[in-house]
C-alpha cells in the first residue's frame, strides 16, 4: 500500500479547527498532532501537564523552543437541573455575549460526544427590562433534548462535561476561510509545517529545537511555564493566532493588529517586553524573507511567551503570530496568505536565530 501523502498547510489547519481541545482536554489534538510529526522527530514525548514536545537534534547543544497552544477556549457542566437543562462555566476567556443561540458539543465522562444548544429566550417573551440586560455566562443553559436529570444523564451529561462551541472549518471566499480555534492551532499547524521543513533538508538551524505543543494556554500560560522549564532553552519563539481586529467598530487607534497586511511581530504584550534585540531581528528576518510585515499594537493580549521568558533564569523570547479575526468566538476567520507569510518569516527566523546567541 502506497504511503499516504502528507497533508497540506491548509488540511492540516481544517483538520486542528475541527478537533475537540479545550483547556486540559486536548488528547484528540495531541493525537493528530503526534501521528504526522513522529517520523520528523527524534524524541516525542507528553508530559504530566498535558504538553506534546518534540526535539530534533541539532549540531549544538544550545536549545531553540518553538511554541504553540493546543487548547482552546471551552465551557464545563457546572449543574443539571429537575428539567434535565446544563449550566456551565467558562474554560477561558470568553465574553459572554458570544453564548446565546450556538451549538455546543461535549464529551461525556465515557469519552462520548452529545450535543446542545445554548438556550435563550426569544424577544417575543422578554420585557423592555429583560431585553436591555446583558445575560451572564451562568444565566445561560444547554439544551441537549433531555425532559428530566434522569434523561440528560442517560444521554450520558454530568457534571464536569467539557465543551467547545462547534462549527466546521469552512471556506468562505478564495483564500479566506472560517473555523473555530484558530487561536491557536494556526501556530500548531505552522510548527508542524516547520518540523516537516527541517525533516526534509529544506529548513537548518545548529540550533537542537523543540517544539511545544502546549496546554491549557487559556487558563493562564500553564503548560508552557512547565515545558520552559523542563527544557531550559537559550531562545524561544511563541507562534500564536492573534487578535486581528480590522472591523467595524473598532477605531483605529484600538486596532492591535489586521488581517491581509502578513505575519504580526509583537514587541510589548500584557505578559511581555520583548527585548528590543529581539523585535529587530524579527523585523530583519521579515525584511529578508520579503514579506509584508506588522507590529502588533501595545500591549493587547498574551501569549506563553509570557511564561516562558521568565523562566528559569530567564529565556530570551520573540512572538510571530497570524492575524485571525473573532478570536475566542465560535468562528474565526483567517486569510491563507496571511498564514503563508508568517511561515516565509518563521523560516528566516530559524535559519538565524542562532545568531542571536553568539
Amino acid at each position: 500500500m502506497p504511503k499516504a501523502a502528507f497533508p497540506s498547510g491548509l488540511t492540516i489547519v481544517r483538520d486542528l479547527c475541527n478537533a475537540f481541545g479545550p483547556s486540559g482536554y486536548e488528547d484528540d489534538v495531541r493525537a493528530y498532532i503526534s501521528g504526522l510529526i513522529a517520523p520528523l522527530v527524534n524524541d516525542l514525548r507528553v508530559d504530566s501537564t498535558g504538553n506534546l514536545i518534540a526535539m530534533r537534534k541539532g549540531r549544538s547543544s544550545k536549545k531553540l523552543m518553538l511554541d504553540a497552544h493546543t487548547d482552546e477556549v471551552g465551557i464545563m457542566v457546572r449543574y443539571i437541573d429537575e428539567h434535565g437543562f446544563l449550566r456551565f462555566a467558562k474554560i477561558g476567556g470568553w465574553d459572554d455575549r458570544v453564548f446565546a443561540g450556538h451549538r455546543v458539543k461535549l464529551r461525556s465522562q465515557n469519552d462520548r460526544f452529545y450535543h446542545g444548544v445554548i438556550g435563550m429566550a426569544p424577544p417575543h417573551v422578554l420585557t423592555d427590562e429583560q431585553k436591555g440586560k446583558a445575560v451572564k455566562a451562568e444565566d445561560y443553559f444547554i439544551d441537549i433534548g433531555a425532559a428530566s436529570a434522569e434523561e440528560a444523564a442517560e444521554r450520558g451529561a454530568a457534571v464536569g462535561d467539557a465543551g467547545v462551541l462547534d462549527y466546521p472549518f469552512a471556506e468562505m471566499s478564495a483564500q479566506h476561510y472560517v473555523g473555530k480555534a484558530l487561536d491557536d492551532r494556526v501556530g500548531c499547524a505552522l510548527l508542524i509545517l516547520l518540523l516537516k521543513a527541517m525533516a526534509e533538508g529544506k529548513l537548518r538551524t545548529p540550533l537542537t529545537v523543540y517544539a511545544n505543543f502546549a496546554t491549557s494556554e487559556e487558563l493562564g500560560l500553564r503548560g508552557a511555564r512547565v515545558a520552559a522549564f523542563g527544557i531550559d532553552p537559550d531562545v524561544a519563539i511563541a507562534v500564536e493566532g492573534t487578535i486581528g481586529s480590522d472591523f467595524p467598530g473598532v477605531a483605529a487607534d484600538r486596532c492591535p493588529c489586521s488581517q491581509r497586511k502578513g505575519p504580526v511581530i509583537s514587541i510589548a504584550d500584557n505578559t511581555i517586553m520583548v527585548p528590543r534585540r529581539m523585535a529587530d531581528f524579527m523585523i530583519e528576518c521579515a525584511e529578508q524573507a520579503k514579506v509584508a510585515y506588522q507590529i502588533k499594537m501595545p500591549t493587547y493580549g498574551g501569549t506563553d511567551a509570557g511564561a516562558i521568558h521568565l523562566s528559569r533564569a530567564g529565556v530570551l523570547t520573540g512572538v510571530v503570530a497570524v492575524p485571525c479575526r473573532y478570536i475566542h468566538a465560535p468562528n474565526g476567520t483567517l486569510f491563507r496568505p496571511d498564514f503563508e507569510d508568517t511561515l516565509k518569516l518563521l523560516g528566516q527566523v530559524m535559519k538565524r536565530v542562532h545568531t542571536l546567541l553568539e
